[in-house]
């Protein structure tokens, strides 16, 4: 299938493959539900495709989201009667007002992996996955991630780039660690995501 590719890039089973970028990761954070959003009409159902645009092969599928309990959704991908393994979807506030997407693997075991999250006024979502750079982590965002909760960063290149942040995360290490200068300069969020247009849009709305 067309979409089958950038489909599994986000899927926490996961395989992390987001173009040349350096996917950033983590252990699954200690959330508790206090922390988190939980945005009115985001659970329903969408067409999901890639974003940016111009990397993608303009292939809808269909996304569902679902609300499980705990300020926690469940988004799962399907074409036809194929469904894809689901991702659980956590939204946490920062301090700047903007969300944070928190997505992993239903076995937590498997870690977390980060997006920005923006809403359009016809209901649409679009989540930016944040990379950082190609290579091992600088010395600058090493500083930064181990000033914010982590015990320690690996850098995998087996499959796909990834720089993994080990100990489980705070809704307050978060936090802090987006709103710290040497943390957002090392990191991108326009390279990759997906975008989740609603069936029935709310209202015209505006692009994002």
């Amino acid at each position: 299938m067309k979409s089958s590719a950038w489909r599994a890039g986000i899927l926490l089973s996961l395989g992390l493959a987001f173009g040349l970028a350096s996917c950033l990761s983590s252990d699954a954070p200690n959330l508790a539900a206090e922390d988190l959003t939980e945005p009115a009409q985001f659970a329903g159902e969408y067409y999901a495709t890639d974003f940016p645009e111009e990397k993608s092969d303009k292939v809808a599928i269909d996304g569902t989201v679902e609300a499980i309990g705990d300020r926690t959704f469940r988004l799962t991908f399907s074409e036809g009667d194929h469904k894809d393994e689901p991702v659980l979807i956590r939204l946490l506030t920062l301090n700047n007002g903007n969300l944070l997407g928190v997505m992993s693997d239903p076995d937590p075991a498997k870690g977390a992996m980060y997006a920005m999250v923006t809403h359009a006024s016809n209901g649409g979502w679009v989540f930016r996955v944040v990379d950082v750079q190609p290579g091992s982590p600088s010395r600058t965002l090493h500083d930064a991630l181990m000033r914010h909760g982590a015990e320690a960063v690996a850098y995998d290149t087996g499959t796909y780039e990834e720089t993994h942040v080990k100990g489980r995360l705070s809704a307050a290490n978060l936090r802090a660690l987006f709103a710290d200068p040497d943390f957002l300069q090392a990191v991108d969020t326009s390279k990759a995501g997906f975008r989740l247009s609603p069936k029935t849009p709310l209202t015209a709305g505006t692009g994002l």
